[in-house]
């Protein structure tokens, strides 16, 4: 009887690289999908979700009423409207789930090296478009908190922790109604959401539509193979990268496959309960083209 890390052995993987290395590398992976336009796409699926006030003038035929300044108006004795611009920047707010699951992968990648490497996507991204973006890397609890800010040497710091967090930093269990309830609390202003975990937690419905309402969500699932796909070789030994337990699984079963296919179908139906935007991130299919895909569907979505 092998166990599971016998059973899906992988090549190896690039983590003793220099930390800074590693930062440069997903610096060069970004920016081949900001020049295929992703910076651009991600930005108008969200632009325009946020106004801000401008000022107050008299009223003209043809305004819209419900923009009518009441007190002003009172004041003056002449009627008033009040005037919004858009916003010309936005406040993303990455958040990464570094529990124990995060550390899986049976391909090539685990959930958490792809999880770094769309935060410095994103990152990156947001550097093009001057926005604000910030990282909020959690399991149990917030276990690291960076604010929104500007530009490139931001952007590294964000990179930069998100490496180290892949590199040795996942361990325990996920708590997303701890997380949503923090990025609650500490983003003040409206800010794009991006939840980035494998969802394994699936108390997430309330705390991410109760997000929603202030904050735009989107949440990306990071999903690997051997969780929904089993081979046919009888006992093994699992393994719970969160709480270590071990339990014995026969995969020959078919209640195996069945219960895989049923959580996945569960987690669609949560998304979906919640109001909240999601894409499926496999460790063995390249992310890019579902990435660019998703954010252009949205900004379709949104016109």
């Amino acid at each position: 009887m092998l166990s599971l890390f016998e059973r899906f052995k992988r090549k190896p993987r690039e983590t003793r690289k220099p930390l800074q290395r590693r930062v440069s590398d997903l610096e060069i992976v970004s920016a081949r999908l900001i020049r295929a336009g992703f910076a651009g796409d991600y930005h108008s699926a969200f632009h325009g979700r946020g106004i801000e006030f401008s000022q107050v003038r008299e009223y003209q035929p043809g305004d819209d009423i419900r923009s009518i300044d009441w007190n002003v108006t009172a004041r003056s004795g002449v009627p008033h409207v009040k005037e919004f611009i858009e916003e010309r920047d936005l406040t993303i707010l990455v958040a990464v789930d570094v529990s124990g699951s995060m550390a899986f992968g049976s391909v090539d990648w685990r959930k958490i090296d792809i999880a770094a490497e769309l935060v410095s996507v994103f990152a990156f991204s947001a550097v093009e478009n001057s926005d604000r973006v910030g990282l909020l890397l959690f399991s149990k609890s917030a276990q690291r908190f960076i604010p929104p800010r500007r530009g490139r040497a931001h952007a590294q710091v964000l990179v930069h922790a998100a490496v180290a967090a892949a590199t040795g930093g996942c361990a325990g269990g996920a708590d997303l109604a701890a997380a949503a309830t923090f990025m609650n609390r500490v983003a003040i202003k409206r800010s794009v959401v991006i939840v980035i975990s494998d969802f394994l937690d699936l108390e997430f419905e309330n705390p991410l539509r109760r997000l929603n309402r202030r904050h735009d969500v989107v949440a990306i699932a990071l999903t690997d193979p051997r969780e929904q796909r089993f081979p046919d070789r009888g006992l093994v030994r699992l393994v719970d990268d969160e709480t270590g337990e071990t339990r014995l699984v026969d995969l020959r079963r078919n209640e195996v496959a069945r219960r895989a296919a049923q959580r996945s179908s569960d987690l669609e139906r949560r998304f979906i309960t919640a109001g909240i935007d999601h894409l499926e991130v496999s460790t063995a299919i390249p992310y890019d083209r579902g990435l660019l895909r998703f954010f252009r569907e949205r900004v379709k979505r949104r016109r």
